[in-house]
């Protein structure tokens, strides 16, 4: 029987037979691992009669070598990682298996000792150890792999496989394993099934649409393709965190709303007030269109948000806001491309000379659409979130962030109908340069926010505590009515 030894932020516990050791964020665990991406009752250690057994609790993820693992037997040291293939590490061995791995590298080290220090050759001369293993190895007598004098004197049928069909069929077994692949939990990762089914699509959709009449079908074949890559690329930007079912139905009644909202408010909107047919007149641009359409994409972010807060009395991060008001700018941006791929195909069947520009302006849309309006859907969200979280200047900041998205939002169309269009290059690289300066600092901003009586408003006690902390780092005396004020 042989004791367990677990290492895990510099410090090693060591665990005797028959125990069972949890681990995990609880305090109750044996092993804490305090990250808040790691389960509390994340994973444990059982002692059978046949060893130790690490076994996932299925509430997180337990990796090994980058692949998940549901229950492994502890026969060799084990590198695991928790949640992610990146995240905290710990290292779990067998205490007798230590011992003898440095026993065995004290023996090798004796043997390399004990060779000499070089071996005659057929000319007469003298070689160098290195350079004897190097021909025997480019000869085949040793594996480059197994290079040590023990395993030099290994009979032959310990140093290779053998396969029915022969040498060729092993070799053929050893650089193609399927057999292996096959069995591999990897495939369990979505990431890896996800590649293959993105790399299948366009085909299929060649496959699929190449006969239809209906010109709708490509935009909303490749947008819906898109989006949820851009949301994967959103969510490691903001990174809100893991994405509970909570947070999954919320970006289900978002996208929902926004569908609703779509031909209700915003298309009659801008049926009203979109006058833009001069471009030099750009505030049609802004209150005709931006704000018609970033109005259309706040308000079911808006409504979630205030749902919760008043009715269910739960507060999201403000990231998790950014995050969903990404998924309601995908949403409009999907249906949004869909119809003008629809007309610009149209346009194709009956003008020449537009095969270029057709096709750039159809990638512009299913590629890019729905990117553009979940950065500044996203910019919205912020402050939305802001916004629910501190009442004190609730509605300030929310229509401070709706309307610095409108104006981004109608300067870039703006800018599109202008001679240049660098400027619309230029517009769109302040809209991604602000939306990526709040993915950044959120925490921070959030943390000012509450601090600061501004947005929070005076409080007796708050004014209490920054007294008490000023006069300590001031050194002067603290003074005695403070906490009366």
């Amino acid at each position: 029987m042989s004791d367990l030894r677990i290492t895990f932020a510099g410090q090693t516990l060591t665990f005797e037979p028959g125990q069972t050791i949890r681990i995990g964020r609880s305090p109750d665990n044996a092993v804490v691992v305090s990250d808040p991406i790691v389960s509390r009752d994340h994973a444990r250690i059982r002692w059978q009669p046949d060893g130790w057994i690490l076994d996932d609790l299925g509430k997180g993820r337990t990796f090994i070598g980058g692949l998940p693992v549901a229950s492994v037997s502890v026969q060799q040291p084990l590198d695991v990682h928790l949640a992610t293939p990146l995240g905290p590490g710990l290292r779990i061995e067998l205490a007798a298996a230590e011992e003898e791995a440095e026993q065995d590298d004290q023996a090798e080290q004796d043997d390399q000792d004990s060779l000499p220090d070089a071996e005659p050759a057929a000319d007469g001369q003298r070689r160098h150890p290195s350079a004897v293993h190097r021909e025997q190895l480019w000869r085949g007598d040793i594996s480059g792999t197994h290079s040590s004098p023990a395993y030099q004197h290994l009979p032959a049928h310990h140093a290779r496989l053998d396969f029915p069909g022969g040498d060729f069929a092993t070799a053929v077994h050893i650089l193609v394993p399927i057999r292996s692949w096959l069995k591999d939990p990897g495939w369990k990762q979505g990431s890896r099934l996800l590649v293959i089914a993105y790399g299948l699509l366009p085909s299929l959709f060649v496959v699929l649409f190449s006969a239809t009449s209906d010109l709708s079908a490509p935009g909303w074949a490749y947008s819906l393709a898109i989006a949820p890559l851009w949301a994967v690329a959103f969510w490691l930007l903001i990174r809100p965190g893991h994405i509970t079912k909570l947070i999954g139905w919320l970006a289900v009644a978002i996208v929902a709303g926004v569908m609703v909202l779509l031909p209700t408010v915003t298309l009659p909107w801008e049926d009203a007030l979109d006058k833009t047919d001069t471009p030099h007149n750009l505030l049609p641009w802004i209150y005709g269109v931006g704000f018609a359409e970033e109005v259309t994409k706040a308000i079911p972010v808006l409504v979630a948000a205030l749902l919760l807060r008043w009715v269910w009395k739960i507060t999201l991060d403000v990231r998790v806001w950014m995050f969903l008001g990404t998924i309601a700018g995908l949403a409009f941006g999907v249906r949004e491309s869909v119809l003008y791929t629809s007309s610009y195909l149209m346009q194709g069947n009956h003008r020449a000379n537009l095969s270029v520009p057709l096709i750039l302006t159809f990638a512009q849309r299913v590629f890019v659409d729905g990117f553009q309006h979940a950065v500044w859907a996203g910019i919205a969200a912020f402050f939305i979130g802001m916004g629910v979280n501190y009442r004190r200047r609730r509605i300030p900041l929310i229509l401070f962030g709706i309307t610095l998205a409108a104006v981004l939002h109608g300067l870039n169309d703006w800018t599109t109908q202008l001679a240049s269009h660098w400027l619309w290059i230029v517009m769109e690289a302040i809209s991604l340069l602000l939306f990526i300066g709040y993915t950044m600092s959120a925490a921070s901003i959030e943390r000012q926010v509450r601090d600061t009586p501004l947005f929070r408003g005076d409080s007796m006690i708050m004014s209490a505590v920054h007294a008490s902390g000023h006069a300590k780092r001031t050194g002067s005396p603290e003074p005695a009515q403070s906490a009366q004020n």
